[in-house]
């Protein structure tokens, strides 16, 4: 079994389409993406994506969104599939009085 290797996207994010730099994922089959709500956020939507390959500049494929439900909570999508990259995108801003979304991908 390989080592779990984690790479955070997004890091207290709130700006609408703020997209990280896409993330190979170096030939995993097995991944999960987090968002983790922070505390005082409000509302937002993060989409996760995935493309061939890490500089693709096309549109990229919709994994899933998700909607903000409360602050302080974390959210968890698990894919297998042979991807090329993968990246979340806010596509409704994230309003909060204190944190933003932080997203984070699991691979191994």
């Amino acid at each position: 079994m390989s080592a779990l290797r984690v790479t955070t996207l997004l890091d207290n994010q709130t700006v609408d389409e703020t997209a990280v730099a896409a993330t190979p994922l170096n030939g995993s089959r097995n991944f999960e993406v987090d968002v983790e709500w922070g505390a005082g956020t409000l509302s937002g939507v993060v989409q996760v994506e995935a493309g061939p390959h890490k500089d693709y500049t096309g549109t990229w494929s919709n994994l899933t969104s998700f909607t903000w439900a409360t602050e302080s909570t974390l959210d968890t999508w698990r894919g297998t599939g042979p991807f090329g990259a993968i990246r979340t995108r806010i596509s409704t801003v994230v309003t909060t009085t204190n944190k933003g979304v932080t997203t984070r991908l699991r691979e191994n």
